[in-house]
């Protein structure tokens, strides 16, 4: 017997859940939680997932910096103004992008536009967001620093720079404001 429409929506809502101890959901089909990597999860307090409409609406209105966690089943193409610098389609894996919001609504309004599937792409990281089959998780800091939260991300174990100066042209102390992390710093890293 298939599952209602109703089973169908309820499990979806659930996979857009982050639990509170900091933890991304389940795939669907999946046995455990899949965990972000570790000293990532560290860097931003509440992790906020797509299409988790009350938690989005819940974020600060402060101004600050944030991280947008991605989970990325299939090669993505980068911006057509990165083809060459990228010298290939960004692989499967973790992508983590930083970021600040220093406008009006500050980061609830920065992070509801980056959590929403359907935005035109106006800046490089909507390439990845809105590509097929992306999961995003948004991770707030308030009065946060976009270039120290990188600095902190490309000091993990692993972490490299997929596409020079991605996200970060108007910065120029960042080599860019994306990293891959390698996979093993996803669901089956050690603890």
């Amino acid at each position: 017997m298939g599952k209602s429409p109703r089973d169908r929506k309820d499990g979806a809502a659930a996979r857009n859940r982050v639990r509170a101890n900091g933890t991304l959901p389940p795939e669907p089909g999946a046995d455990k939680p899949l965990d972000g990597p570790a000293g990532l999860r560290a860097l931003a307090g509440d992790w906020v997932a797509a299409g988790d409409a009350s938690a989005i609406e819940a974020l600060p209105t402060a101004p600050g910096a944030y991280l947008l966690v991605l989970r990325v089943p299939d090669p993505v193409a980068p911006p057509p103004r990165f083809v060459a610098r990228a010298r290939a389609d960004l692989p499967p894996g973790w992508l983590v992008y930083a970021g600040s919001a220093r406008g009006p609504g500050g980061l609830r309004a920065r992070l509801r536009r980056h959590l929403r599937p359907d935005k035109a792409r106006r800046w490089h990281v909507d390439w990845l967001t809105t590509a097929p089959g992306v999961r995003v998780w948004a991770g707030p800091v308030p009065g946060g620093d976009e270039c120290a939260l990188m600095a902190s991300v490309l000091a993990l174990p692993g972490a490299t720079v997929p596409v020079p100066g991605f996200g970060s042209s108007d910065c120029p102390r960042c080599p860019a404001h994306l990293a891959a992390l390698p996979e093993r710093a996803g669901p089956d890293a050690p603890r």
